[in-house]
């Protein structure tokens, strides 16, 4: 980091030695003067220069402008406009502003790409992630100057029950002291008039180059935090312009990250001795960034495929990143040294069940469950259908094939029924129950059949038949191979399985464990 100790040029002086004495001279009788004009009852401000004066010249100001005034006040007046002549120190007519303090040492938490994942999933033991161990984790870390921010993406979008997760992930974030949050992708996806909202309601949103369609920051460009030994600490955000449009919210451009920080970071400078850029980008974007732009101190970043607990150097910056659903908190511990450059160590920390859950987080999640399962959100049909030709809007055609349920199988399937009832699979729906997420879109998708189709599950009400994961989650719809076989219609087509795939929900992030020989002898069945 650039030395900032004194910024103000120093000239030399080209008098000669017996006019530097004269200098000498009168500045030792002005000094003299000045401390005898100070007031009586020994209040003159020391390190601020502030002097305050006796009652009767605070009460007639007017005497400044008398040609006999009091020699006290003269002697100010005196002051004020030789002493910067004598000394020599300052050009003329410039004006040189205080230098903002620097962070000698300092420790920067970082998250990124929580994607509305307020808790871990919990389909199976070991997960991470979730507020509630983050918040535990955050507050176990010895006290000292560190910030707290996060890279981007909190949400996952701009669906309503999203939106619900981000109300609550923000507040968490509140009450764990977050100092900035990054606008990303999926928070540019919201559209204007939400994170207007939004910013009126947390001061942490920062954005240097989301802007409204006139080029004006939606969001504030930057933040500057003042940590407890005096030191300023500017924060500022952008996120990648190589995105589509449709990918962007209603009344929202992205500006070219280079300008905008262009623009921003001289002030930024001025204003803070130490600057950290969080950035929504890919590794390459961030290297650019940082080589040309050496004022910038450190990149949290965020676009990227994995954390990585080695950060990069590039020019005097240092770059390091996170993502995967809010299941780790980065740690990057800064020392300065004498060169101006920091030391750095840095380390990427699980969110697993090592960390108890924060009481506090605990009750604010349980709010948000309340909230879940008040509010119901019904889904949207968002998938093709099963030919593939249009999406569905609305109620599938008469003669579509359906989803009818694992009753409708148990006849002629007795012993597939049998080994299904007694698997964890008859009981998917039960599990979300207990957990109070059987409202969680999230978690529907993966626990219930046909999630987001036209006919599939809606609500434990009004769709009971499709609780559960079930012979449909894996073969497809039934309708038309159950009607083919009782011989209610044989003009329809005979059933045809389609292919299984697992994976679908059997992945790392909600089966870490998933081995596909071990699990299928879990539901070993066979036609009957």
């Amino acid at each position: 980091m650039p030395d900032r100790g004194n910024p103000r040029p120093s000239y030399e002086s080209r008098s000669s030695g017996r006019e530097s004495a004269h200098i000498k001279k009168s500045q030792s009788r002005l000094t003299s003067t000045l401390r005898s004009s100070a007031t009586e009852d020994g209040s003159a401000a020391t390190g601020r220069r502030r002097f305050k004066f006796p009652g009767h010249a605070r009460k007639r100001t007017e005497a400044f402008h008398k040609p006999k005034c009091r020699t006290r006040v003269c002697a100010l007046v005196l002051l004020t406009v030789v002493l910067p002549l004598l000394s020599g120190c300052q050009k003329p007519g410039e004006t040189t502003a205080v230098p903002a303090s620097p962070a000698k040492s300092l420790t920067i938490f970082y998250t990124c790409d929580t994607r509305g994942h307020i808790d871990p999933c919990g389909c199976s033991s070991g997960m991470a992630g979730g507020i509630a161990r983050r918040k535990t984790f955050l507050e176990a870390h010895p006290s000292g100057p560190h910030l707290l921010v996060d890279a981007g993406d909190v949400t996952a979008g701009p669906r309503a029950w999203e939106l619900l997760e981000f109300e609550y992930l923000l507040k968490g974030y509140e009450q764990m002291g977050y100092d900035a949050i990054n606008a990303g992708h999926r928070e540019a996806s919201l559209g204007l008039d939400r994170l207007l909202g939004l910013k009126g309601q947390h001061k942490g949103l920062v954005s240097a180059n989301l802007a409204n369609e006139k080029g004006e920051p939606v969001l504030a460009p930057y933040r500057i935090i003042t940590l407890p030994d005096g030191a300023t600490v500017g924060i500022t955000g952008i996120l990648d312009d190589k995105v589509s449009a449709a990918e962007i919210g209603k009344g929202l451009k992205i500006l070219p990250p280079h300008d905008a920080l262009a623009r921003i970071l001289p002030e930024l400078k001025r204003r803070a001795g130490f600057i950290v850029l969080l950035a929504f980008a890919d590794e390459e974007r961030m290297k650019e960034l940082a080589e040309r732009f050496y004022e910038i101190n450190v990149i949290v970043g965020g676009k990227v495929l994995q954390p990585s607990a080695t950060p990069l150097v590039v020019n005097r910056t240092v770059i390091t990143y996170m993502t995967d659903k809010g299941k780790a908190v980065g740690c990057l511990e800064l020392k300065g040294d004498p060169g101006g450059r920091f030391n750095h160590t840095n380390s990427i920390v699980m969110m697993k069940e090592e960390f108890k859950d924060d009481p506090a987080m605990t009750k604010l999640i349980a709010e948000y469950k309340a909230r879940l399962k008040e509010l119901d959100f019904l889904p949207a049909a968002e998938k093709d259908d099963e030919e593939g030709l249009t999406l569905i809007t609305a109620e599938r055609s008469k003669d579509a094939n359906r989803y009818v349920g694992a009753e409708s199988c148990q006849s002629c399937h007795p012993q597939a029924y049998k080994m299904w009832a007694g698997s964890k699979h008859a009981r998917a729906f039960h599990t979300l129950e207990e957990k109070g997420y059987d409202t969680n879109p999230r978690c529907l998708e993966c626990h219930t059949i046909g999630y987001r189709a036209s006919d599939g599950f809606l609500n434990a009400r009004l769709t009971p038949q499709l609780k559960n994961v079930s012979c449909e989650s894996c073969h497809g719809r039934g309708d038309h191979h159950v009607k083919y076989y009782a011989g209610e219609n044989r003009q329809l087509k005979d059933f045809k399985f389609r292919k299984v795939n697992c994976l679908g929900c059997h992945n790392p992030d909600n089966s870490a464990k998933f081995e596909y020989a071990s699990y299928w002898e879990k539901i070993n069945h066979g036609r009957d």
